[in-house]
This record gives C-alpha cells, structure tokens and sequence, in this order.
C-alpha cells in the first residue's frame, strides 16, 4: 500500500477527510534537511546520547522523514532503500539493530554525499 492511501487510511479511521489527511504531505521534509536529520539521529544513537526508546523514537522519526523525502524526489540511493525499508516494518528495532542501521545509513549518507 502506498504512503498516501496508507496516511487516508489511518486519517478515515480518525475522522479526517483525505483532503486534510493529504495536507501532511505538503509539509514534507528536503531531502538536504532530512538526510542531515537522519545523521543527527544516527550519531546520536552511535554516542549513546539518551535513553533506549528516546533515541528509538528520534532514528525512527528521521528514517521515516528520510524516506518520505526519498519517495518525494523519486530517488532510490542505498540509504533512500534502506529507509524506505526500515520505515515499512512493523516491529521496533532493538538497539544493537538500532547501531548497525545507524553506522550503515551514516555511511551511506557519506557515500551519497561523496557522489555529489
């Protein structure tokens, strides 16, 4: 299921009309603003800096930022498939998933940035 009909989907089920429910999409992150989002969060969860589900919630918000942007710019880099990827699972990552995402997607994001 698409990103769009998913976000109508959850908005029908609270009461919103799809016409508000496809104004989040018009708030969408850069992708220059949300890859260095994404580096925040990942350098955070490398240095430890917060509590286990804080730092969940922050490198789960970048990933799902990261991969809406991806999907806004229609790129497809390593780092846009592996946040796209982590973004559509339905489980929480556990903080030794948590760092090896967090050291893979920083290198990418490197990689990504190298290639420009």
């Amino acid at each position: 299921m698409g990103r769009l009909a998913a976000l109508m989907l959850v908005a029908a089920a609270m009461g919103a009309t799809p016409a508000l429910a496809s104004e989040s999409w018009k708030r969408l992150v850069p992708f220059e603003q949300a890859s260095a989002g994404a580096v925040d969060a990942a350098q955070a969860v490398i240095d430890e800096a917060g509590s286990e589900e804080c730092l969940r919630g922050k490198l789960s918000n970048a990933i799902v930022r990261l991969s809406n942007s991806c999907d806004a710019r229609g790129l497809t880099s390593s780092a846009c498939v592996l946040a796209s990827d982590i973004a559509g699972q339905d489980s929480q990552l556990s903080m030794g998933e948590m760092l090896s995402t967090s050291q893979a997607l920083l290198r990418m994001l490197s990689d990504d940035t190298a290639a420009r």
